[in-house]
């Protein structure tokens, strides 16, 4: 099994911070801004010496919570500043963005860092919609038709013209092309069976994330049986499962810290939002059963324990969903902890991966 660490970007606010989204921009301190960036080439150099295989960034915008609006540019300022951990791309959010912009992004910094670079091409949650002004209505088949576009602009040797429903180009010839071809390592993410029939038809590999095991499991079945109706077996690599960890000395230490996360206020969405998006967004599913977006909601810890429980629970993860790579936070986000994170992490990296590379 191969570990990822998700970099947040991550702000530690003060305790008067609004805690709603959008967060107020004049909250910000550009201090403690600067401060984030550059806890995360600490924290991705700190994983790599540890033995992580990647660090993860993503894509969000209005917050606090995750500071990496633009994961093109948070992955170019960690891959000069790292050696060989590969620098893993899970957004960019594709139907808020340009695809060809996307697409000439990605090939510069695969061939900047060759071989390091792994993306992920996702739908977004209602939050993104809403701060780029996106029809929820419309996105699913903005992000297929601009997936579709992103690996034909990777792809095609010769200038090509586009008229799709959502995006139109008169012609197309990027410019450089991706160091690894076809294409760097990519995913499609998300549980939905539009996620899965997309990266089976594309032989493209699968991330889904937040979920618990029984219902990742589904989506992942749901995958595979995509894949053999088109002629291919998907292996381990192929599965990401990006997840919440809370990892203490003991099992008893783990449950006190996942009582007292438990007992913090989620994030809101301020008032007059929420209803909206959960109103406006009505196509999200596991594996195609329906499933309710989550607005503002705290997400869940997948994984807690002292070493042991969390290495059983990793190899639980292996047999039950099928995924070979793990992508995982090891503190909740919306906290400040940043050194009971790094104790994590250190913990991690000596109780608990030398025990997995061969689940």
């Amino acid at each position: 099994m191969k570990v990822s660490y998700f970099e947040t970007g991550r702000y530690v606010p003060p305790p008067d911070l609004p805690r709603e989204w959008p967060v107020p921009a004049g909250s910000y301190d550009p201090e403690t801004g600067a401060e984030a960036y550059r806890g995360m080439v600490e924290r991705a150099r700190f994983v790599e010496e540890l033995g992580f295989d990647w660090v993860s960034v993503s894509e969000h915008h209005y917050s606090p919570r995750i500071l990496t609006p633009s994961p093109v540019v948070s992955a170019a300022y960690l891959a000069a500043r790292v050696d060989k951990i590969k620098i893993a791309l899970l957004g960019p959010i594709v139907p808020v963005s340009n695809p060809i912009r996307v697409a000439e992004e990605l090939a510069m910094l695969d061939t900047m860092a060759p071989g390091r670079v792994v993306v992920g091409l996702l739908r977004g949650t209602t939050n993104e919609y809403l701060s780029y002004d996106l029809n929820p209505k419309e996105s699913r088949e903005r992000t297929d038709e601009g997936m579709e576009l992103i690996l034909k602009a990777w792809t095609e040797p010769q200038p090509f013209g586009w008229q799709g429903r959502y995006f139109q180009y008169r012609t197309v010839s990027i410019w450089p092309r991706p160091q690894c071809q076809p294409h760097p390592p990519t995913y499609a993410l998300g549980t939905s069976a539009e996620a899965g029939e997309f990266a089976a038809r594309h032989r493209l590999g699968i991330g889904l994330s937040y979920g618990s095991f029984e219902l990742m499991a589904k989506s992942a079945r749901y995958y595979r049986e995509r894949c053999a109706e088109y002629g291919w077996e998907p292996g381990p690599d192929d599965i990401i499962y990006r997840a919440n960890m809370i990892l203490a000395d003991t099992d008893d230490a783990a449950e006190e810290a996942l009582a007292r996360r438990d007992k913090q206020a989620p994030f809101p969405v301020r008032p007059g939002l929420r209803e909206a998006l959960l109103q406006s967004d009505t196509t999200r599913n596991i594996a195609g059963e329906r499933r309710p977006a989550n607005v503002g909601g705290v997400l869940p810890i997948s994984f807690c324990g002292g070493p042991d429980r969390i290495v059983e629970q990793l190899r639980r993860c292996r047999e039950e969903v099928g995924a070979g790579i793990v992508d995982l936070s090891l503190q909740d986000p919306g906290t400040g902890d940043v050194n009971g994170m790094m104790c994590a992490l250190e913990l991690f990296g000596k109780k608990v991966l030398p025990r997995i590379g061969d689940m």
